[in-house]
């Protein structure tokens, strides 16, 4: 059975159908079951509050790590990115930043 696999790269056994349609559903579920409870949410006060922290809140899950693993060079692109948000806000300008100052913080051996 593992030489019939080999041979043929595009063949997909019905195990493997299954699991991929299921994952697909259940991407489905988890994208439209939001959007279904917020109709029975409250609108306003706490909701809307927390509602408007959760991105920073996301955004702060992916920066953290990245700071931690990449040390300072990693600190100085996240510190440059801020500045150039801060000062344009501009996505792209503060990613180019960021890479900017990660790439001359590695070539400088910092």
């Amino acid at each position: 059975m593992a030489a019939e696999a080999l041979a043929d790269p595009w063949s997909l056994e019905p195990v493997n159908l299954a699991v991929i349609l299921a994952m697909g559903a259940a991407t489905y579920a988890m994208r439209a079951g939001g959007f279904l409870m917020m109709r029975w949410l409250p609108q306003g006060g706490r909701v809307e509050a927390w509602l408007k922290a959760v991105p920073g809140a996301v955004l702060m899950s992916i920066v953290a790590p990245a700071l931690l693993s990449h040390g300072l060079p990693g600190a100085l692109a996240i510190g440059a990115s801020l500045a150039v948000m801060r000062a344009t806000r501009q996505d792209l300008l503060a990613v180019v930043a960021g890479v900017a100052t990660i790439a001359l913080a590695r070539q400088l051996g910092i």
